[in-house]
Order: C-alpha cells, then sequence, then structure tokens
C-alpha cells in the first residue's frame, strides 16, 4: 500500500452536474482519482433528508469494521440495518467517468435535471439542484471551531 492510499480519501468541494437520457452523471475526476482502483460508490438515501449519501469502499469498510466491533446486533439493529440497505444501491463508473444512479435512489432525492455533489469530507452528497440551497447552514459553532477554530 502506497503512502497515499494510507490517507483517507477527504472531499471537498461541490461539482453540478445534469443527467443525461440513461441517468448518469459524470463523477468528477478529482474525486476519482482521490479514490483510486475501486471504482466503487455505495448510495444511501438518508432518511430524513431528500438526498444520497454515498460512500467510497474503503468507508464503508471502516462502517462495517465499527459495527462489528461494536458486538452483538440485537433484532433492533439488524431490521434497522436491513432498513438501511435494502434501499441502497452499489453505484461503478465506466470509463468515462460516469455513474448511473437508479430510479428509486433519484425519486428519493427528487432529482429532476440536474444534481449537486457536494463533499462532505468522509462522504459526498448528492442533492437536486433544488434540494440544495435548502440544504445549506444556518448557524454551527461546532462547524465553525473546526474549520476556522485556533490549533
Amino acid at each position: 500500500m502506497t503512502a497515499v492510499q494510507e490517507i483517507q480519501a477527504m472531499f471537498v468541494g461541490s461539482f453540478t452536474h445534469s443527467l443525461d437520457a440513461k441517468h448518469r452523471i459524470i463523477f468528477p475526476s478529482t474525486w476519482r482519482n482521490m479514490i483510486g482502483e475501486s471504482n466503487r460508490l455505495f448510495a444511501f438515501p438518508h432518511p430524513d433528508d431528500k438526498c444520497l449519501y454515498l460512500y467510497t469502499a474503503d468507508e464503508m469498510m471502516r462502517r462495517l469494521n465499527q459495527l462489528r466491533s461494536g458486538g452483538p446486533i440485537d433484532q433492533r439493529d439488524q431490521q434497522a440495518i436491513r432498513s438501511f440497505t435494502a434501499g441502497a444501491d452499489m453505484l461503478v463508473w465506466d470509463a468515462q467517468g460516469r455513474i448511473r444512479i437508479g430510479d428509486n435512489l433519484l425519486a428519493h432525492a427528487e432529482v429532476k435535471e440536474q444534481v449537486v455533489l457536494v463533499g462532505t469530507l468522509t462522504r459526498i452528497e448528492l442533492w437536486s439542484l433544488e434540494n440544495f440551497d435548502l440544504a445549506l447552514p444556518q448557524d454551527s459553532s461546532a462547524a465553525e471551531n473546526i474549520f476556522y477554530g485556533g490549533y
């Protein structure tokens, strides 16, 4: 493993893309290069917001290991996991860097023609252009302290 691969991808920035006729978007080459050889993303509809959370394969493995290290999983937790994963999908980009987003996921995010991909450090959020403005933060002292506070 190279030094670059040992560093966890940190996604920042935003990109706006139009869906093509086959419901594909171009996944930003900057982020593709950060992810490396694994051309997979795992897309989960957010339970409360009209957006999708996109995780890399490495981030999903980190989360799975965290789940496994937490001890036994009871029936309620199993049902919650089943609920989250049933609506999820694995997205794979092609040689041109396009990913196809399933109709059920597009419907959840209320995507009509354009999507906004937003890097939120360890994940990427996918929003419809119309709903993204609503997602912009009001005030957050925690976020301000993390990004603009002292050392």
